[in-house]
């Protein structure tokens, strides 16, 4: 899946291992930046297309980013690839070793 190119110097390190973090952030990684208006963070190739999430710090911008995915998933038809690739993610286990 092709991810929504950010200039490095905008970019917010995350540590997605970080026990506080939803299954959804720690499993899809979205990309956290800081914008103009505050923070945002996105899974995709643009934010047409893309999941997106914005708020006045990382915390807010990932509850947002969460509330967009859920509503994505819950809207998406079959043709939406991205929203079939969070489904076929977060179905995965960890455990799942072929």
């Amino acid at each position: 899946m092709k991810q929504m190119d950010i200039p490095e110097n905008r970019v917010v390190k995350i540590n997605y291992e970080n026990a506080d973090l939803s299954r959804p952030v720690k499993d899809l990684r979205p990309v956290v930046w800081v914008d103009e208006q505050g923070y945002s963070c996105i899974l995709g190739p643009d934010p047409q297309e893309g999941i997106i999430g914005t708020g006045s710090s990382v915390d807010a911008a990932l509850a947002d980013w969460e509330q967009q995915l859920k509503e994505r998933v819950r809207t998406a038809g079959p043709a939406d690839e991205l929203a079939q690739y969070v489904i076929d993610t977060l179905r995965m286990s960890k455990d799942d070793v072929w």
